[in-house]
């Protein structure tokens, strides 16, 4: 999405963005209501964050998911607040992860867990 465009109102959040960027793979839908991406991991959902879009949009190549997924910008307050609307389906964050061996043991020891993630966001 380039810088300017409108998300309308059934986005997840409002356009104005300040501070610090992350990006999240997300999924249009009829509605204009956005789904991220996730995995699974022991039976708990997984969201990958990264901190370039350019990383974000080569890990999406690789998934080949589709038309309808893109990469999404967000702030860190709305990153935030994603986490915190998603508290009862995701409990791991995958920061930057690898584009190759995502479910490797390596790749995995940098899960953190939803609520250290968000303190890692909230302190930095």
């Amino acid at each position: 999405m380039e810088k300017g465009e409108d998300w309308g109102e059934a986005s997840w959040f409002p356009s104005g963005r300040s501070g610090l960027v992350h990006y999240v793979i997300a999924r249009r839908e009829t509605t204009g209501f956005e789904v991220p991406h996730t995995f699974f991991h022991l039976g708990k959902e997984v969201l990958p964050v990264f901190s370039s879009a350019e990383a974000a949009r080569r890990f999406l190549a690789s998934l080949a998911l589709g038309d309808r997924w893109h990469v999404r910008e967000f702030s860190t307050g709305e990153l935030v607040s994603l986490l915190f609307i998603l508290h009862k389906r995701v409990a791991w964050v995958l920061p930057n992860p690898p584009l190759e061996r995502l479910l490797a043991e390596d790749a995995l020891s940098q899960l953190m867990r939803r609520d250290s993630f968000v303190e890692f966001l909230i302190a930095n």
